[in-house]
């Protein structure tokens, strides 16, 4: 059953406590200024599930500051699913950032740039999130899936590990190298309409009985027309696909690029 979270019940602010507000419409506001950013997470830990959020960016263009909205299981040798919005002073312009990390290596991301301002209204981002594949929604339309299994082999997966729902936002100068136009501070995020479809562990339920509900409701493959219109957003819009990159972090293609790599 779907659930929408009321975020001062289900959410913790782990930073930035003077930058983080539950608006009068029950929006959820995060901050920065130069002093420091914020962030929020679930109090709940979650393994397998759907999880929507819908967000809206910083109304001037917020150059190397990252929004995110992430799942997280904060261990030694993590695991993470990133939604990650950054202002690329590179283009000038937002993209957002897609990345698996599984026991604490990262280095699976795909960039899209958007087809729409992102920061003039809300849009809904989805993970789906399954012991077969996680896939990427904007506005229901599916932009990436990264998948367990290519045929007979098993790739690595993050499904050891229960997780949050974690929000942010931050300073990405080390990402982009390129300095924070602090005269535009402060800046913000908001996010809003949080639903989850997901397996909670509390009470009885363990790891075991999570997978068993999450394969019957969330591991249904998209339809072709899903899986079109997913193609027509990586060949038009897709700016940096990890696969294409290993000459420069790779010494050997990895084995999920032959099934998880950019369509057409």
């Amino acid at each position: 059953m779907s659930t929408e979270a009321d975020f001062g019940k289900d959410f913790t602010i782990t930073s930035g406590m003077d930058h983080a507000k539950i608006l009068a419409d029950g929006t959820f506001e995060l901050g920065m200024d130069q002093v420091t950013g914020s962030g929020a997470e679930t109090f709940a830990d979650y393994i397998f599930g759907k999880f929507d959020m819908q967000i809206k960016l910083n109304p001037t263009f917020a150059k190397s500051i990252v929004t995110a909205f992430y799942l997280n299981s904060k261990t030694e040798h993590h695991n993470e699913i990133d939604v990650e919005f950054l202002g690329d002073p590179g283009r000038n312009q937002y993209i957002l950032s897609t990345n698996v990390f599984i026991n604490g290596t990262g280095l699976r991301e795909q960039q899209f740039a958007f087809w729409f301002d992102p920061s003039a209204d809300f849009h809904n981002y989805t993970v789906i999130w399954s012991p077969k594949q996680i896939i990427w929604f904007i506005d229901g339309t599916p932009i990436r899936i990264f998948k367990k299994q290519n045929g007979t082999v098993t790739l690595p997966y993050p499904d050891n590990q229960s997780m949050k729902i974690q929000l942010s936002i931050w300073d990405g100068t080390a990402w982009t190298q390129q300095p924070v136009d602090w005269s535009q501070a402060p800046f913000k995020a908001w996010y809003r309409n949080y639903r989850t479809k997901a397996c909670t562990l509390t009470g009885n339920a363990t790891a075991i009985s999570c997978q068993a509900n999450a394969t019957a409701l969330l591991s249904k493959d998209l339809s072709i027309d899903a899986q079109t219109k997913m193609a027509e957003v990586q060949n038009n819009y897709m700016v940096y696909n990890y696969c294409n990159d290993q000459m420069k972090i790779f010494e050997n293609t990895p084995l999920e690029c032959a099934i998880n790599t950019k369509i057409g």
